[in-house]
């Protein structure tokens, strides 16, 4: 499992991502360019490695395809992720949230 400042600077290499503190020191992802009604791409990233990735704006055959289980709020738990896995997941919420290809 990737540690929290790993995650959190995986987080942070994308740039278009901004970090907001929240209770209990955990941290939320805002991606200002979305085109959804909801900003933030991840939510409750937490020093225990938790935190999760929204989902809901997903293609449900990105989905089924890439095996994320989406709970009933819209979010994917993201806890025991690797480093290709975050990546993949941070750049296919950012293009459901937005439409538009992220990071090279």
């Amino acid at each position: 499992m990737l540690s929290f400042e790993h995650k959190k600077s995986i987080f942070h290499s994308f740039k278009e991502l901004q970090e907001e503190p929240i209770s209990n020191n955990r941290i939320n992802f805002i991606y200002p360019d979305s085109l959804q009604k909801g900003k933030t791409l991840a939510t409750q990233l937490h020093p225990s490695g938790n935190g999760y990735v929204v989902g809901k704006y997903m293609d449900p055959e990105t989905i089924i395809k890439k095996g994320y289980e989406v709970d009933p709020r819209g979010w994917i738990k993201i806890k025991n992720f690797s480093l290709e896995e975050l990546n993949e997941i941070i750049s296919t919420a950012m293009i459901s949230m937005s439409g538009t290809e992220a990071r090279g």
